[in-house]
């Protein structure tokens, strides 16, 4: 079983591709190519197309996406336009089972607090076997994803 977490910033993609079976995962970023910077359908056509290949190719059937706080101060209208694209990507591909959310979404469906996220986040949480502060911070975030996109639809994880 594969699954794929999703964490958006403005100039690229983080994404964490997750096999349940041999218990592993793969944490990677897309950028968005220079050359596309003045084209917005453009990019958000590369991203969509770029991860719909990836899914494709290692057969991912569950998928999460860390979708921007609402409450932000700073809040990129093209990282939303990105998690737009991803949603209707997710919803129109061969993913079994997603969901989008914030980090609270994301601790309910891991059964962790939230604060016990943020230190996984921080790169300071032991949680789930995994040293954090091996990863970057944003890769951290889709690897959460990827984790609550794999429990919410199977129940696979326990936070012990």
């Amino acid at each position: 079983m594969k699954a794929i977490g999703v964490r958006v910033e403005p100039t690229k993609i983080n994404y964490t591709i997750l096999n349940k079976e041999n218990v592993e995962f793969y944490s990677e970023s897309l950028n968005i190519p220079k050359v596309m910077e003045d084209d917005i359908p453009r990019q958000l056509s590369f991203i969509r197309t770029t991860l719909y290949s990836i899914i494709c190719e290692y057969g991912v059937k569950y998928a999460g996406l860390r979708t921007a706080e609402g409450s932000t101060q700073n809040l990129n209208i093209f990282r939303i336009n990105i998690e737009g694209v991803i949603k209707e990507l997710f919803s129109d591909s061969t993913i079994e089972s997603y969901f989008t959310g914030t980090l609270n979404s994301m601790a309910s469906r891991l059964e962790v607090t939230v604060d016990e996220l943020k230190s996984c986040i921080d790169g300071e949480s032991g949680l789930f076997d995994i040293n954090w502060s091996e990863i970057n911070k944003n890769k951290r975030e889709s690897l959460l994803a990827g984790l609550a996109a794999l429990n919410s639809s199977e129940g696979v994880f326990n936070n012990a």
